[in-house]
């Protein structure tokens, strides 16, 4: 399966905030794997806030976010809300 444009850019952002190759970012990857603190987690959600325009509400993924795919699955499902909010206007 491809990695989506959203997909890619949530891992290249992560990375950023954690110092890492994008590469070794995997949807599966925990919070633990990725070496990924509280702190860094609260700067990632800004940052994926800020990049795509939305906001993550606890309810979207969760205060124990189990891996890297439940932020790109809310940041995707997210999106593409936003997309037809906009589109339907």
């Amino acid at each position: 399966m491809a990695e989506s444009d959203i997909e890619k850019r949530v891992k290249e952002i992560i990375a950023t905030e954690i110092n890492a190759d994008p590469s070794q970012i995997k949807r599966e990857s925990t919070l633990e794997d990725a070496q990924i603190e509280s702190i860094d987690l609260v700067q990632i959600m800004f940052a994926i806030e800020e990049e795509f325009d939305i906001y993550l509400a606890d309810e979207d993924i969760g205060f124990d976010v189990e891996n890297v795919g439940v932020v790109i699955d809310a940041v995707e499902r997210l999106a593409a809300k936003k997309n037809d909010d906009a589109g339907g206007s």
